[in-house]
């Protein structure tokens, strides 16, 4: 119990590090023109989508394991990098084509489940100016969430608690600098968007330097996380090769899957959003099962359970 009630605040405070980043960027944007606050509470809900369905579940999944390999031995220390490293594929296979979705269609994905009403085509613009923003430090994000297992396993929460701060510091620093920068720029003056009648048009990119600071933080918290992990688990090499390539075939198809876009330009944006979403989701699987990818099998195994 003791043993527990030790581990418990810095493991909260590890794991919690994305949602307080976000709350910490929506505190320092209520220092912003109007707008900011609401733009980075839309782009979160879309990016804390990725993050909690895959990253955590895969981390949640595989810490009890890993747990089990902590035992000091070397047989032990490769036996716990080579879960981690199937974890980290695991997690490119489903990270890796929303980290190139967001940045190719995040504007369709927001505009397909917020537009209408007041939210407009200058607010759907803001949105995924800051979804892309926190998008760059999506695949850090859940990197680090599985390298926090293997702290967690040898009975270490003080040391990613430690770095989540400095994730923390990083993020507010930097964005206390970029925000102001950004938000001299206006939407729809700097995009050129055509503005529905009666729109006021004055939201600014203020919220997109938050955004940016804080997939900042998030690259920094994954190197300090992998040097201090170096020297406790020597046998840890990261699937750097295979997270491009899986980086690589999102991006092939999300070519074909633009110009599509591009061609139903005429057609209500609702219309394009459900078709060329669908399409991009549809061609990554289709492929995956058309190779016989390892990973998939592994996820519809997780589905089947």
């Amino acid at each position: 119990m003791r043993d527990a009630l030790a581990a418990v605040g810095p493991a909260i405070a590890g794991r919690g590090v994305v949602q307080l980043s976000i709350y910490i960027d929506i505190f320092l944007a209520n220092f912003l023109q109007g707008g900011a606050p609401a733009a980075l509470g839309y782009a979160a809900v879309l990016i804390n989508l990725p993050v909690s369905a895959f990253g955590i579940s895969i981390a949640a999944a595989e810490l009890p394991e890993l747990s089990r390999e902590g035992g000091g031995t070397a047989a032990a220390g490769r036996r716990m990098a080579e879960r981690i490293e199937r974890g980290l594929r695991q997690a490119a296979f489903v990270v890796c084509p929303s980290f190139v979705g967001y940045l190719c269609f995040g504007l369709l994905a927001a505009g397909l489940l917020f537009r209408g009403g007041a939210f407009g085509r200058e607010d759907n613009w803001l949105v995924y100016a800051v979804l892309a923003g926190y998008t760059l430090g999506l695949v850090a994000s859940t990197i680090s969430r599985l390298l926090q297992n293997a702290f967690f396993a040898l009975r270490d929460t003080r040391t990613p608690a430690r770095i989540a701060v400095v994730r923390l510091a990083v993020s507010a620093a930097v964005g206390g600098v970029l925000m102001f920068w950004f938000d001299r720029f206006p939407v729809a003056a700097t995009l050129g968007i055509e503005l529905e009648p009666g729109a006021a048009g004055k939201l600014h990119f203020g919220a997109l330097g938050l955004s940016l600071a804080s997939s900042l933080g998030a690259w920094c918290e994954l190197a300090l996380l992998r040097r201090r992990l170096a020297a406790r688990l020597p046998e840890l090499r990261l699937p750097v090769r295979h997270i491009a390539g899986r980086l690589a075939l999102a991006a092939a198809i999300a070519v074909p899957v633009l110009g599509v876009w591009r061609l139903l330009a005429p057609a209500p944006f609702a219309a394009q959003a459900v078709a060329v979403l669908g399409l991009y989701m549809a061609a990554y699987l289709g492929y995956a099962w058309w190779r016989r990818l390892p990973e998939l099998d592994l996820w519809l195994g997780r589905w089947r359970r």
